[in-house]
């Protein structure tokens, strides 16, 4: 019973268009549904999240934790996606901590947690994960029969660390996700004017996310708008 995918999974998997072996395998029992048709769950039920809240931020041990909290329609939910050596082997631990929290949360409004885990649980899911799904036509679109003999490049962008300088080319998706979470854990929170500097100063990094990532930069910017009423709502308080 449990190495079969629930029939809940495939209803869902039906509303956004992807088969049980297009958006996940059989992990030992377990059936594990692929990031990117999370992501379009999330889409398809009009799923919004809030600004995620830094729990714990130590870039130089690799440890990253946040709160997010979704809602979809009426109902909400939140859950907490951790990141450190002990349980990530990727190099980006803010944005590993933000897909685990963003895909538990999902998984929890409609209905799946419990029965399916994401892939970004856990590095085994990953390791057990078939050949023939790495994402590539999955995530392009692409059908099988009119993939060429070379597969496309994944695009990438350039990141520079802050502390070292150091200028390292990283994916796309992950550097988006670097861009975003910068600007969501660092933003202040004392004053307008420190608020206003901090935007200035980060002006062309806003612009390259807004020219990478619509959603994300949307994100962002109401994350500013939000943070300037809180800040203006204390002064008042004040």
């Amino acid at each position: 019973m449990k190495d079969e995918v629930p029939d809940k999974v495939k209803e869902t998997l039906k509303d956004i268009g992807m088969t049980p072996q297009q958006a996940g395998w059989n992990c030992h029992g377990t059936y594990v549904l692929l990031h990117k048709a999370l992501e379009k769950v999330a889409v398809y039920k009009n799923i919004v999240f809030d600004e995620p809240k830094v729990l714990e931020n130590n870039s130089e041990k690799k440890i990253a934790s946040l709160l997010v909290v979704g809602k979809m329609g009426d109902k909400s939910e939140w859950s907490i996606g951790e990141a450190s050596p002990s349980n990530n082997k990727n190099s980006y631990p803010y944005a590993m901590a933000e897909k685990r929290a963003k895909d538990r949360v999902i998984l929890k409004l409609v209905g799946l947690h419990g029965d399916v885990y994401a892939e970004d649980e856990a590095d085994a899911f990953k390791e057990a994960r078939p050949s023939d799904i790495k994402g590539g036509t999955i995530d392009s679109g692409i059908k099988e029969e009119d993939k060429k003999t070379d597969p496309p490049k994944e695009k990438s962008i350039d990141i520079k660390d802050v502390k070292s300088g150091k200028v390292e080319s990283i994916p796309l998706k992950e550097g988006v996700a670097i861009i975003k979470q910068v600007f969501l854990s660092f933003m202040p929170e004392d004053s307008i004017e420190d608020l206003r500097g901090f935007k200035n100063s980060n002006a062309e990094a806003l612009k390259t996310l807004k020219e990478l990532d619509a959603m994300a930069f949307g994100e962002v910017s109401t994350a500013f708008l939000a943070r300037a009423d809180k800040i203006k709502t204390n002064e008042l308080g004040e």
